[in-house]
């Protein structure tokens, strides 16, 4: 099993070509250095956090981290009294509890769906179709994608279809 210390370097190291792949695509021209910056940190973020996520259905570094900061959006969204979000991100935050390690977190299918709010939200959100979710979409694949390989380099088995 791999540390969540390898996890995060994984993710570092497949943040370096994504950063470059979006440099090409994405118009960051237009921001001031601090802006730039900015928006750097949040993608490098994006694709450290979810390094750790497949991880959560574990006693784990990522568990830790993500539980804390489903608690922190709970106790907001209830401060603000949005009662049915609340409820839907305490259901979706239970279900890696009651799966088994390796289990759905660690399949395609998670990897690609899991990261998809960052699609879809702001579609939601605006009422029409936005590309402006999808930087932080890749970077979360990447991370994703990285735990995965930092998996299959001590397991084949850990690759489920």
């Amino acid at each position: 099993m791999s540390t969540y210390k390898k996890h995060i370097f994984g993710g570092v190291l497949f943040f370096i070509p994504l950063a470059f792949i979006l440099g090409l695509f994405f118009d960051y021209d237009n921001l001031s250095n601090l802006e730039f910056l900015l928006q750097v940190g949040i993608l490098l973020s994006i694709t450290l956090l979810f390094s750790l996520w497949p991880d959560v259905d574990i006693k784990s570094k990522g568990q830790l981290i993500f539980y804390r900061i489903f608690i922190v959006i709970d106790l907001v969204l209830i401060l603000f009294q949005k009662h049915q979000e609340a409820a839907y991100l305490g259901l979706f935050a239970m279900l890696p509890l009651i799966s088994k390690h390796r289990g759905w977190t660690h399949t395609y299918l998670a990897t690609f769906l899991i990261p998809s709010p960052f699609l879809w939200l702001p579609i939601l959100y605006t009422g029409k179709f936005s590309y402006s979710g999808l930087a932080y979409y890749l970077a979360a694949v990447a991370g994703y994608l990285s735990h995965r390989f930092i998996d299959g380099l001590g397991s084949r088995r850990s690759f489920k279809k």
